[in-house]
């Protein structure tokens, strides 16, 4: 099986990195230069995977972020069955369920063992194609675009600051709003997309050993199947960025109007994150 591309964390995430031992995806979204010539501050805005398996070190490690509000995108279902976010005491849970990243119906179907099945629903670039829909999805669909819209108000509030925000594997719906958050701040389209693919770097141990246990017990027959599923790609991101553009008209309109944040609260964000002296526009 291949390992996929090589890692870029060693460049790009240790210092951003959260290491806990019940999650793996928790990182720090500050750090980045923007195009306002300013730097997004750390120790606010985060994101990451499910909380649910976090350790009694873990929730003293989180505690020491000072965090005031976590937000989880998972699904009933899922916080059903993968249990319910353990948090240090002082911290406000706020759930916006957003739907199209939950995954079940996959895992479903690959636990089902049914391997001309699974060839048949994923196979031939279908599993790709799926991601690219739930993806548009997040713009597209009404309610979906309500609880993106909510947690991007919430992230504007400084009172609600430190906030961390995530979804079970911290890279589908945590990887799309933190697309949102940072090309609000002004961060550059590419450093947006190298932050989304990182979450490939975290769980590539995890998604390695899990690929070769479903081929070793026989429920899975080819485990490139998987891949589409299990990593990030650019072409999900750029279609969650080209149905924002094709709807809006801009990226900036579907924040005002697909999002309904208002220049107010935007300037809130920025400020709390790059500082009192943010200029109007970002530099080119």
């Amino acid at each position: 099986m291949r390992d996929g591309p090589p890692p870029v964390t060693a460049y790009w995430a240790p210092s951003r990195h959260v290491t806990l031992d019940g999650a793996v995806n928790v990182r720090d979204i500050g750090g980045y230069r923007t195009n306002y010539g300013l730097e997004v501050m750390r120790g606010r805005l985060f994101r990451g995977d499910a909380l649910s398996q976090l350790t009694r070190l873990d929730l003293e490690e989180l505690d020491r972020l000072g965090l005031r509000t976590v937000i989880d995108f998972r699904t009933p279902g899922e916080v059903l069955l993968a249990g319910a976010d353990r948090l240090p005491s002082g911290v406000e849970l706020v759930s916006l369920p957003v739907g199209g990243g939950d995954l079940g119906v996959i895992y479903d179907l690959i636990a089902s063992g049914d391997h001309d099945r699974q060839q048949r629903e994923l196979g031939d670039g279908r599993a790709a194609s799926l991601m690219v829909a739930i993806n548009r999805g997040f713009v597209a669909d009404a309610r979906q675009r309500e609880a993106f819209g909510a947690a991007l108000r919430l992230a504007c509030s400084p009172r609600r600051l430190p906030l961390l925000y995530h979804c079970s594997g911290g890279k589908d719906r945590a990887g799309w709003m933190t697309a949102i958050v940072l090309t609000v701040l002004g961060v550059p389209r590419e450093v947006v997309l190298r932050d989304y693919l990182l979450s490939n770097d975290f769980h590539r141990t995890e998604y390695q050993r899990l690929r070769y246990d479903l081929v070793k017990t026989g429920i899975v027959a080819d485990p490139e199947l998987l891949r589409p599923i299990m990593e990030q790609s650019a072409t999900y991101l750029g279609a969650a960025f080209e149905e924002a553009e094709r709807a809006y008209g801009s990226f900036g309109r579907f924040v005002t109007h697909g999002l309904e944040i208002s220049d107010a609260m935007l300037g809130e964000l920025r400020r709390a994150m790059l500082g009192d002296l943010v200029p109007p526009e970002p530099v080119s």
